[in-house]
């Protein structure tokens, strides 16, 4: 169907009437945009019969051809595009749709973008005198006005999001600059006038807005920021002003007039009477409005805000005020999300603040420090009182969207009490006691117990910051918490979260140890803080595990308990695990053998149970957590890697005379998950999760392993070469670096090395794609291998060529791990050469096929992330085989269109003389290569090059 103007009115009207059909109707439309026909059928579409839906397309149009399709415009035709536009513009602002108005504003001011400075360097001066009364005998003073300031207000807009280079943006960027002083005059004499319809000063304030991120000269133009100050006090202009105002105040170009700042600031106070008002009132977007630009004035000019504290006058009173304005928004009445929605606009504010005083030389900070500290003191009480949970019976009619952000908030706010604490100090430790005590002690308080959990609340989120050392008021904490009422879970769940925060505290005070551990195992047996529970004790038995063995039996069995009651999440189940290993390594052998074989028994009769069972989903899932849950335990019983954080340098026990606790485990463990494997090898989950048992239990046992490295090495085997998995590869990674420097075991090593070569290259030569992880396992084993025992080369049936060219083609592979583990085994099979002479052969054999590899993922075949790897190998065969490398060179340059068309011949010499010429420095070669593949990729001298070189590199 041919785009005529009444072709595309009748399908706009079918779009809107035909909603089964929009989709494939969309496509013509946007078809029809594209075409030069649109050139003439958008403005028949804008004649003012038409109906508002066909106006709109056309108006839409209109502007997408301006904006997109500029160069199809001619020359001689600017004068009288120009002249049709405001024409159009005159026709709407008489009484057509607001929004067709808009859209052919648009139209004018991408014409604007276009044009300006070459054509018309005017375009702003020019487009406020054509836009006056006389010239539009049609409109009243009010409509050519709104008309104005609309045109006017959608320049900036439209240079915000349009597509420009940035060569071409700065400098529209500047002429519109300079327009500001035809601009803001106008706005300023707009403004002032007390007659001014409200319509009018409405879009001026819109304007406003929109031309202050050219930045304003608040020198010149501090008449017209109070004018919009004064705006805030009229409620129809209250939120246009505010948004204006805020984007003022944040601006960059606003530090340099701290003076003005300063002045300004006692005419935004005085609109404290309005916040009271609009407070009283419960009108939250207005609160909210007039929060932000408290906020973004003491967020964006904090430094300033400080330094005029140093000394008494004026402007110091005007900035506690201002401080103490921002602080009633965090003490918002209600429930932050339920009841309000802005208390939390000021939290970067505080953060700036504290981190402005604390970096002050110390004679300001102790002026700072005396100044604020009654701020941030009233600031923590508020949050004490703003983290509170609601009743149980409140909370339970709550959303989930509204407790997740309560629960985002209280995160905040413990963030913040952090930043508050680097300005109290011991001053607000020594609060939050004394308030627990006072609670406490009282009663009649006692059953307070929201109050209590903010106040642990704010204890834990000190943690990280409060010096292990601190002996004046943690203690009395810590003392105080068997003495809580634990009433409810809410309390309980963060009485748990502060003890394992502190867990490195209590390391260095283990006095508070008998106070704690009970009320972590009693959390242990609760689904509903379990989760809490158990990072705490896995936080405590793992900091403080040279005190664990006076509590071991104590902490044994309420977790062997836990996990026979079954109640507790896989994670909870996997946790406990590691608290049993950690505290078991404390005892000595016989006691750790035989708390091993009353906790493990339960666990491996389940494991064998599943074995006699079909593999359904359920019971996959309990293999699966029985395993990992002895993975952990494994990894965490280690009798030789106790030591005492107290010493200034860690100190290894003298090593026992009996073997490893999870030796023997290991040893009756095997044949089960010989079992497990030989039954499920097609299973990669399954498999994954006995593989990582077995490494596990390696990175524990290290050479201690050695009695069971022949079971392992044929579990490995078998499995591998009936279903291989990724995972096996890594434990064979794990055997090898353990064990092939063995002269005992290293034809075991030899074996497993090369059966796993042969069935790897064998998998990989068919069907390398379909076998990633694979692949990258497989990589990052032989980069390690090559690395750390080249010996295994001297293998008379080790396939070096094979392995050479199954590195070649995981470098074409488009996973980014595969391609740098791939590099990374090429530059160790290529830097060889001096070590072991076989590999020189199988590089000078495949040196043009990996050279023509690397040429071609540089070439445009490869995402240029990759490129850093590419120029690695290229290095080391640089570096290695010069001579050899400068001959393949010479193919790479007389084979035409090779490796990108855009790459001349010319280009290609050049590359190579300055590949061949950097031996010795990698990062000036990844320049080199960066420069040529954007050269073969044609984004040389592209914005897009420099805005992805840097992330790339």
């Amino acid at each position: 169907m041919e785009f005529t103007a009444e072709n595309v009115e009748n399908v706009v009207n079918q779009f809107y009437s035909d909603i089964g059909q929009q989709k494939s109707i969309n496509i013509w439309l946007t078809t029809a945009q594209s075409s030069s026909a649109a050139w003439t059928f958008s403005w028949q579409l804008l004649s003012i019969e038409k109906s508002p839906e066909v106006q709109f397309f056309g108006a839409s149009t209109l502007y997408l051809k301006i904006s997109r399709f500029w160069a199809e415009v001619p020359v001689n035709d600017y004068d009288s595009l120009r002249g049709r536009l405001v024409e159009l513009i005159s026709t709407y602002a008489g009484g057509g749709p607001r929004i067709i108005l808009t859209r052919v504003c648009l139209a004018l001011s991408a014409f604007v973008l276009n044009t300006i400075p070459a054509v018309w360097p005017d375009a702003v001066p020019a487009i406020i005198q054509a836009f006056q009364p006389e010239n539009f005998h049609l409109l009243n003073a009010t409509q050519v006005c709104c008309a104005l300031l609309e045109t006017l207000k959608v320049i900036p807009e439209e240079f915000l999001t349009c597509q420009m280079a940035s060569s071409r943006r700065g400098i529209v960027r500047h002429e519109l600059r300079a327009g500001l002083s035809h601009v803001l005059p106008l706005l300023y004499q707009v403004l002032s006038q007390t007659t001014c319809p409200e319509s009018v000063s409405r879009e001026a304030l819109k304007c406003f807005s929109s031309w202050v991120q050219f930045g304003i000269p608040m020198l010149e133009d501090e008449g017209l920021i109070k004018l919009v100050i004064q705006a805030l006090h009229r409620e129809e202009l209250f939120d246009i002003a505010v948004d204006a105002l805020v984007n003022v105040f944040l601006h960059s170009d606003t530090h340099r007039y701290p003076a003005c700042i300063m002045k300004l600031l006692p005419l935004i106070l005085d609109t404290e009477s309005l916040l009271n008002r609009v407070i009283q009132e419960n009108d939250e977007e207005k609160c909210t409005g007039l929060f932000k630009l408290l906020v973004a004035i003491g967020e964006n000019h904090s430094r300033l805000l400080v330094e005029n504290t140093l000394l008494q006058s004026v402007n110091k009173i005007n900035v506690l005020q201002l401080v103490n304005l921002i602080l009633r928004c965090n003490n918002m009445p209600g429930y932050f999300s339920v009841d309000e929605s802005c208390s939390d606009l000021p939290f970067s504010f505080w953060y700036v603040l504290q981190d402005d005083i604390i970096s002050a030389d110390p004679e300001h900070f102790r002026v700072y420090s005396e100044t604020f500290r009654p701020i941030y003191a009233r600031l923590v009480d508020v949050f004490l009182h703003k983290v509170q949970y609601p009743p149980d019976e409140q909370y339970l009619t709550w959303g989930a969207e509204e407790k997740e952000q309560f629960r985002c908030y209280r995160q905040d706010v413990s963030d913040t009490i952090m930043y508050a604490y680097n300005i109290l100090r011991e001053l607000l430790l020594g609060h939050l006691c004394t308030s627990l005590s006072l609670i406490i002690a009282d009663p009649m308080q006692q059953n307070k117990w929201q109050m209590i959990e903010a106040i642990l609340l704010a204890v834990e989120a000190v943690a990280d910051s409060v010096d292990v050392s601190d002996e004046q008021y943690l203690p009395q904490v810590f003392a105080l918490l068997p003495q809580i009422p634990f009433t409810n879970l809410k309390l309980i769940t963060t009485a748990l979260d502060t003890v394992g925060a502190y867990a490195e505290w209590i390391n260095c005070h283990s006095s508070v140890l008998p106070g704690v551990i009970p009320l972590l195992l009693h959390g242990i047996g609760n689904p509903e803080v379990a989760p809490s529970a158990t990072m705490a004790l896995k936080d405590i038995v793992s900091d403080c595990q040279l005190q664990m063995k006076q509590f071991a039996f104590q902490i044994l069995h309420p977790c062997q308990e836990a996990l026979l009651n079954r109640q507790l999440a896989s994670r909870e189940q996997i946790r406990l695990m590691v608290c049993i290993g950690r505290v078991l390594a404390t005892l000595e052998f016989d006691d750790i053998m035989a708390s091993l074989n009353v906790i493990l028994t339960p666990h491996v009769q389940q494991l064998q149970s599943y074995i006699l069972e079909p593999l359904t989903g359920q019971s996959k899932v309990g293999i699966i957590l029985k395993l990992n849950m002895l993975a952990m335990l494994c990894a965490s019983l280690d009798v030789n890697s106790i030591h005492s954080e107290q010493q200034s340098e860690p100190q290894l026990l003298p090593p026992s005379n009996k073997p490893q606790p999870i030796l023997i485990v290991l040893q009756q463990l095997l044949p089960l998950l010989k079992t497990v494997v030989s039954k499920w090898p097609n299973d990669n989950d399954v498999v994954k999760a006995v593989c990582e048992v077995l490494n596990k239990s390696l990175h524990v046992l290290l050479d201690a392993a050695a009695l069971l490295v022949g079971d392992i090495t044929d579990l490995v085997i078998h499995t591998y070469c009936t279903v291989s998995h990724s995972s096996l590869v890594e434990l064979t990674k794990q055997l090898l670096l353990l064990f092939a420097g063995s002269e005992s075991h290293k034809p075991t090593m030899m074996s497993l090395f090369s059966k796993m070569t042969e069935r790897t290259l064998s998998l990989l030569n068919q069907d390398i794609e379909h076998h990633p992880d694979i692949t990258e396992a497989f990589m990052i084993l032989l980069a390690q291998l090559f690395k750390k025992h080249p010996e295994l080369l001297d293998y008379k049936h080790c396939n070096l060529t094979g392995l050479f060219q199954c590195g070649i083609s995981a470098l074409g592979q488009a996973e980014t791990p595969t391609v740098r583990n791939a590099a990374s085994f090429l530059c160790e099979f290529i830097a060889q050469r001096c070590k072991r002479t076989e590999t020189e052969a199988v590089v000078l054999k495949q040196g043009l096929v990996l050279l023509t590899r690397l040429l071609k993922a540089i070439g445009g075949e490869a995402s240029r992330s990759l490129m850093n790897h590419m120029s690695d190998v290229l290095f080391m065969l640089n570096k290695h085989y010069y001579d050899h490398l400068s001959s393949w060179m010479m193919e790479f340059i007389n084979q035409d269109g090779f490796p990108s068309p855009l790459a001349a011949k010319v280009n290609k010499e050049h590359f190579t003389r300055l590949i061949l010429k950097e031996r010795t420095h990698k990062r000036k070669l990844q320049e080199i290569v960066t420069e040529f593949t954007l050269l073969c990729r044609g984004l040389i001298g592209t914005d897009y090059a420099a805005a992805t070189t840097s992330i790339c590199l």
